[in-house]
Formats: C-alpha cells, sequence, structure tokens
C-alpha cells in the first residue's frame, strides 16, 4: 500500500500539467473545427490516462450509423476520459452540475454543449433531460451514467428513470457501455491510485422497437442486466 501511496503522489503531480496542457489544446480546437475537436478528444483523454498509467482497452465496436444514448457504469473519476474515446459521430452528455465548477473542465464541458443536471432538484433534473432530448432530436449522441453518483462499493447501484424516459420520449435506442477495472484503479472513497488495464466493453443496442414491450420499467432493468454483465459484475434477478 505505501508504495502505491508514493507512486500516487507521483502521478497526482504528473497528470497536473498534462490534464491543464490539454484541455487547453482541446479549447483552441473546438474553436478552429469542432468534427477536429471530436477526434482530438480521443488522443487528449488517453493521453491524460496515460500520464495516471492507464491505457484503456476497448472491447466491442460502436454503430457505424444513428444516434444513440450511451449509458455507462459510474465507478471511478476517470469515467470522464474514459467515455470520449469510444463514441463516433458528434456527442454530448448529461453532467453533474459540480463539473461546471472547475474552470478548465467547464469550459470543455462548455464547448461540447454538456447539459448540466442537478439531481438534487426534480424540478431542474427534469429540464436538464428535456434539453437533452432537443440534442438527440438534433442527431447528437448522449451520454449519461444512469446511476447518478460514482458506486461506493464497486457493484453498479439503483438506476435512476430520467434517462429511460428520454429514451422512450425521443425514440432512440440505448447502447450499454460496461467498465471494468476503473473502481480498482480509484475509487470515491480512496485516495491514492492502484494502475491498471481498465476495459470499456460497448454492447448491443437496444432498440426503441422493444420500448413499448418492455416499458419504462422492463427497460431499466434490461440495461441494468447488461451494464452487470459488461462490467463483470454477477447478474442475480431481484
Amino acid at each position: 500500500m505505501i508504495f502505491y501511496m508514493l507512486l500516487s503522489i507521483l502521478l497526482y503531480i504528473l497528470v497536473l500539467p498534462v490534464f491543464l496542457f490539454s484541455c487547453v489544446c482541446m479549447i483552441i480546437v473546438s474553436f478552429l473545427n469542432m468534427q477536429l475537436f471530436f477526434k482530438s478528444i480521443k488522443f487528449f483523454c488517453r493521453l491524460i490516462m496515460l500520464s495516471m498509467c492507464v491505457w484503456p482497452k476497448i472491447k466491442g465496436s460502436f454503430p457505424d450509423k444513428g444516434t444513440y444514448i450511451i449509458m455507462m457504469n459510474h465507478s471511478s473519476f476517470l469515467d470522464i476520459f474514459l467515455f470520449p474515446v469510444f463514441p463516433k459521430a458528434p456527442w454530448s452528455g448529461v453532467t453533474a452540475i459540480e463539473n461546471f465548477n472547475y474552470p478548465v473542465l467547464s469550459a470543455v464541458l462548455r464547448r461540447i454543449k454538456a447539459i448540466p443536471i442537478d439531481r438534487k432538484n426534480i424540478s431542474n433534473a427534469k429540464k436538464s433531460i428535456l434539453i437533452a432530448e432537443k440534442v438527440l432530436n438534433s442527431g447528437v449522441h448522449i451520454g449519461i451514467l444512469p446511476e447518478g453518483s460514482r458506486t461506493t462499493t464497486g457493484k453498479i447501484g439503483s438506476l435512476k428513470k430520467g434517462g429511460f424516459h428520454m429514451a422512450i420520449n425521443t425514440n432512440t435506442s440505448i447502447i450499454p457501455v460496461g467498465i471494468s477495472g476503473a473502481f480498482s484503479f480509484k475509487p470515491k472513497n480512496r485516495w491514492w491510485l492502484r494502475p491498471g488495464a481498465v476495459t470499456i466493453n460497448i454492447g448491443r443496442p437496444i432498440h426503441h422497437k422493444n420500448y413499448n414491450k418492455l416499458g419504462i420499467d422492463g427497460l431499466l432493468g434490461l440495461v441494468e442486466k447488461r451494464l452487470k454483465l459488461l462490467s463483470g459484475e454477477n447478474y442475480e434477478n431481484k
């Protein structure tokens, strides 16, 4: 443990300038060409993770065509860097309003028109979902972490229904994505890092034609099952 603590101090010192440099570069590129931005963000997010001794592996394939709601389990602060590396075409996302309190990060979030959500305020959260629906209808992917907050146990927590209402209201298919290894790297309740492999498992799309048959609860249950399987967590019927 002492080894990882000392290593973590070194990595935190290393990652800060890399993070700031990468964010500034992404902001500059976003003003030049947004298509180039969405390509460059993959590189810069990998660079940031590399400075923390993390290099993600992608399993599965993201569809070439169509607009999707991307639902991913939320296990680590790494998720904000993992998400950008696998979608194709422009994307945005619903993110915690607290992320807009960080000056450099908030500038990047504004460039991708990320939608802040205050989960403590139900009325404002519903408004955020409505904004996300408009973005989807414009042909831009939306990423959402349906648990709402990071797991503290390593297991997937209860999924919030907002993203599923959004999927049904817009007839948008869902792509479940399971992350494994990020919780071991840095759980919410531990400051030190444990470098290692992180895998992004892209699941098969859940087509919107199945929504009427599934209903809101059935759709939520199916996505929960897929996320647990894709993230390596065993699924048990409740």
